[in-house]
């Protein structure tokens, strides 16, 4: 399905999230996020904080449905990795199993995550047919993600990608590195804004640059990311003290 030509801009507005709903069958289930229990937000002390120059580390657990070229799905990683190292943020990717597939094939897959790891759920037409969303959007994500969930989803609508990319004559793995990085920030807490990586339309203009260069991160949104990366690295501490605080 190719994307309607006087478009002229791709819309990567924030589809809402609700519940289990967002994928309601088969192997998309399975990656559905896994939320820790809540626990009380009363602030404690004696946390102790990174340096200002923190450069959080993220993690993001690969499954691709869609089966892209692995050379490909690489050339989009690094361009993704490198806009999050211009906001001091350092992505790892890290491929994991389909369902019907060997563990032992994917000895790197972490089976426990930390608040710092995600899931990229790259998908198939006939998946994204079973959730609702407008034809002109590339993926989607929860913005942001709880603090306290441990592999937060992001869904990519490969086979829209590529049509775009074809529509405007730049190579699908430099739209997809910019797509995975739009979608991260929301993650991330980072909103739209009017121009750069959070745009919530690229038009042209934007396309082009995307072509050749790369968009980023403004420092607003490069420090609001490193701060929601702050407060998720702290969650866990903060979890240990108040069990500490309430067996005494």
């Amino acid at each position: 399905m190719k994307l309607p030509a006087e478009i002229g801009r791709i819309s990567l507005s924030l589809l809402v999230i609700v519940g289990a709903a967002v994928l309601t069958a088969g192997a998309v289930a399975d990656a559905a996020p896994q939320t820790a229990s809540s626990i009380d937000r009363t602030p404690l002390p004696l946390v102790k904080l990174p340096p200002q120059d923190w450069h959080p580390q993220i993690f993001v657990r690969v499954h691709n449905y869609a089966h892209v070229d692995a050379g490909l799905l690489h050339g989009a990683e690094a361009i993704a990795t490198r806009i999050l190292k211009e906001a001091r943020i350092t992505a790892n990717w890290v491929y994991c199993p389909l369902p019907q597939e060997e563990d032992d094939a994917y000895a790197q897959c972490p089976s426990n995550w930390g608040t710092n790891g995600f899931v990229l759920n790259i998908l198939t037409p006939e998946m994204v047919g079973r959730i609702q969303t407008r034809v002109e959007n590339l993926g989607s994500a929860p913005a942001p993600c709880d603090e306290d969930a441990t592999s937060c989803p992001i869904s990519v609508f490969y086979f829209r990608v590529a049509e775009c990319a074809e529509q405007f004559s730049i190579q699908t793995e430099r739209l997809l590195g910019h797509v995975l990085a739009h979608e991260i920030g929301h993650m991330l807490s980072a909103s739209h804004s009017s121009k750069g990586i959070m745009r919530g339309e690229w038009g042209r203009d934007d396309l082009k640059l995307i072509g050749f260069s790369m968009l980023e991160f403004s420092p607003d949104q490069a420090k609001q990311m490193r701060t929601a990366l702050l407060h998720r690295a702290v969650r866990p501490e903060l979890t240990q003290n108040v069990k500490l605080y309430a067996s005494r």
